[in-house]
């Protein structure tokens, strides 16, 4: 791509996603409350002491206290991010939820979504409770420290305010009650999920001025030029 056009396409990006502006370009209207906000820490360093609420490596083992199963899915249709998650005692499922976001969120955002909602409906209960997800990606975007989006901010805040409340890990089809189910009905989560509300990832809006500035903007100037054309033509075939 010639470079002012990509330094254009970055531009639009900088300015909606980190400088939080307002764009308006070719007739199109950018809003930064529609996408997600670079955070910084909400909770100091020195509170941050929720690693011994989280646990990658603990196996798994039923007992009788209450334990959620949560679980994302992407549908093949790719007609939106299904979530989902089911509680069980004394090896009995008491409760269920199901979510559902538009296609243009992520699955990662499913799997965060879910296990703050979990979390929530958890925080409710005075016993020990442990939430199994077997999105390891969601479970170490909570556990560090790094500054990135809402969702993992939102969950670290929960935890630290919920003391009884214990992320882990779980490996995915691995035979486990609770997750084998809880993958089962995401999976129909998109026709009777409740519809939830989140913020745009901010690579959908990359990807969306990727598809402008290569497909439109790089097309109508090779059409009124005669440079960089056969560049061009190989990017939109590949």
């Amino acid at each position: 791509m010639p470079l002012h056009l990509k330094a254009q396409q970055e531009a639009i990006f900088i300015n909606v996603t980190y400088l939080r502006k307002k764009i308006e370009f070719e007739g199109l209207s950018y809003q930064p409350r529609d996408y997600e906000k670079i955070k910084s820490l909400a909770i100091h360093p020195s509170f941050f002491s929720i690693i011994n609420q989280i646990s990658t490596t603990e196996p798994y083992k039923e007992d009788n206290s209450l334990m959620f199963f949560t679980d994302g899915f992407k549908t093949e249709m790719g007609t939106g991010r299904n979530n989902f998650y089911c509680v069980f005692e004394n090896g009995i499922k008491v409760l269920e939820w199901k979510g559902k976001l538009g296609t243009f969120h992520t699955v990662f955002q499913a799997e965060l979504l879910e296990l703050k909602e979990a979390i929530i409906r958890a925080s409710q209960g005075i016993g020990i409770t442990k939430i199994w997800t077997d999105s390891l990606f969601s479970v170490m975007a909570v556990l560090t420290l790094i500054p990135l989006i809402n969702l993992p901010e939102t969950c670290r805040t929960l935890l630290t305010q919920n003391r009884n409340i214990l992320v882990r890990w779980i490996k995915v089809h691995a035979g486990y009650r609770g997750n084998e189910e809880a993958n089962t009905l995401a999976k129909n989560a998109i026709a009777v999920g409740v519809v939830m509300k989140a913020l745009n990832p901010r690579c959908e809006l990359k990807q969306h001025l990727q598809e402008l500035f290569v497909f439109f903007k790089w097309q109508t100037l090779c059409d009124n030029g005669s440079t960089g054309c056969s560049v061009h033509k190989v990017l939109k075939t590949a």
